[in-house]
């Protein structure tokens, strides 16, 4: 059986406190949506440390990416966003690297994985503003 998961969410450095509120209650509203994180920590866990980067798009060369990142024994995940972008932009991108996640942790990716997060990046950033969050 697997064991439940916790996700620890690596905070944004490089930008100003309003983004960085942005970016880590956007991923926690995607956990909590999905029913990936744990609400109680009892019992046996694993602990899975997603981080949480914000950049120019200058730098990225791209909106956004997700990868796993590997390390002693332990896989973690990479999230990097451009962050000088509208705010439904950056949510839908933001959104876009979580559907990957997600992808790589139930074990359902097709190809890429891109004709999924393409589609669901934008319904998932309305819904989120919609719901009172932005």
């Amino acid at each position: 059986m697997n064991k439940r998961k916790n996700y620890i969410l690596h905070d944004p450095t490089c930008c100003t406190e309003e983004k960085r509120l942005l970016l880590v209650n956007a991923v926690r509203w995607f956990l909590d949506r999905h029913k990936m994180q744990l609400n109680e920590f009892k019992g046996d866990f694993e602990r899975v440390n997603v981080r949480i980067n914000a950049w120019q798009y200058k730098d990225l060369k791209c909106y956004g990416q997700c990868y796993e990142w590997e390390h002693s024994d332990q896989m973690d995940y990479v999230i990097d966003v451009a962050i000088d972008q509208s705010i439904r932009d950056t949510l839908a991108t933001i959104f876009h690297e979580c559907v990957h996640l997600w992808q790589w942790e139930r074990g359902h990716w097709k190809g890429e994985g891109e004709r999924e997060a393409c589609q669901l990046q934008y319904e998932l950033a309305d819904e989120y503003w919609k719901s009172g969050n932005v």
